[in-house]
This record gives C-alpha cells, structure tokens and sequence, in this order.
C-alpha cells in the first residue's frame, strides 16, 4: 500500500509527465513572413521564373528538330525527346509556381494579384504541358498552345509591377549579371502569344525564344 507522500510524488510526476507531452507536442509558431520591398521583391520573381525559359528554350529546341524531320519525310517521326522536353517545362512551372507562393514571404502591396496571375499561369502551364507530352508527332505539330495571350498579360503586368525591365530576356540577363539565381531566361509562366501551329507558349516572363509555334517559354 502506498504512502500519502508515495501518492503525492507519483501525482506530481504525472503531472509534469503531461505537462512535458502537451508542451512537446505544440508545434512552435511560425515566424511571421517577411514583407518584401520592392526591389527585393523583383529579384525573388525573377528567381522563381527564369530558370522556366530553360526548360522552353530546350521544348523549342525539339519542336524545331520535329518539324526538320517531319519535312524532309520518309522517316519515322520521334516525339519522345519533344516529349520529354515538355514534362521539364512541367517541372520547372511547378517548381516555379511554388516559389512564388511560399508562405515565408510577402509579396509588396500592389504587386500581389499581378504575381498571383503569374503564379496561376504558371500552374495551367505545368498542367497543359504534362497533357501534351502524351501527344503523338502529329498532334504535337498540329498543336497550338492554349491561353499563350493570358499568360503574356500575366507576365507583362507581373514585370510593371515590380519595376522590371518590359523585356523579358533583358530582365533575366540582367538578374543573372547582379548574382541572382535566374537563368539566362525565364522561361515557362509568363507565355505571350503562340504565333504559330505547334505547341506553342507564349513569350514568358523572362523571354520569347523567337521560334514562331514553337512552345515558347511561358512566364
């Protein structure tokens, strides 16, 4: 039988037992996400989405190869490597997409619905490219690229808002020469308009590859 002061001690060994389990089981509050400038603000977008012009750039690449191919006739069409170079714009878009929604940071007044259009393109992007690489040779150079307009819009105004240059190559180059993490350009959520038949992007954020049909990069 235990003593009145065996049952105090186990009570309140209980209690700290508890107390230790509920206090180790609360997560700790986030910190609160940081409020970026401008400027800053600019250099975190254009990180997020010139990597993507890579990824179009190669799309584009293939896309031409295809067409090459495909006119010189008598030869079995390949769409594999177009097809591959499809799902890394996915990739990238998604990628980038997530980026831009990170919850640690806050994008400045003013400029947030215009990332959110990006961000939201860059999305429909990912989706529609995964959709296309399953495409046969035929149907990829038959194809032309759904809402390309949309996404030029939503890369453009992304641009103005944060104080980048109009030109979407020249604002990747630029990041690119102060150290920044984008590419030579951005390819994939900000797309223009697709010029031609093909699977075609329009010109994102940071660059148009200029190949008239061809997925060009999106934001």
């Amino acid at each position: 039988m235990r003593t009145r002061s065996g049952i105090r001690a186990a009570a309140m060994a209980a209690c700290a037992t508890l107390c230790l389990t509920v206090l180790g089981c609360s997560d700790p509050e986030p910190p609160p996400p940081e409020v970026l400038s401008v400027s800053a603000a600019g250099g975190a977008y254009l990180d997020a989405v010139c990597p993507v012009n890579a990824a179009w750039d190669a799309a584009d690449l293939e896309l031409d190869r295809l067409r090459l191919a495909a006119g010189r006739g008598g030869e079995r069409l390949d769409a594999r490597p177009l097809a591959e170079a499809l799902r890394g714009v996915a990739t990238a878009s998604e990628r980038a997409a997530e980026e831009l929604d990170a919850a640690s940071r806050r994008w400045p007044a003013g400029t947030e619905a215009a990332v959110e259009s990006v961000l939201a393109s860059l999305q429909d992007d990912a989706a529609q490219a995964r959709r296309v690489a399953k495409l046969d040779a035929d149907e990829l150079l038959g194809y032309a690229w759904q809402d390309a307009d949309v996404t030029g819009e939503a890369a453009a105004a992304a641009r103005a808002a944060l104080g980048l240059p109009e030109d979407p190559e020249a604002a990747c180059a630029e990041r690119e020469e102060s150290g920044g993490a984008g590419g030579a350009g951005e390819a994939g959520g900000e797309a223009g308009g697709a010029d031609d038949a093909g699977p075609a992007a329009g010109d994102p954020e940071p660059g148009n590859s200029g190949n008239a049909g061809a997925p060009e990069q999106a934001p």
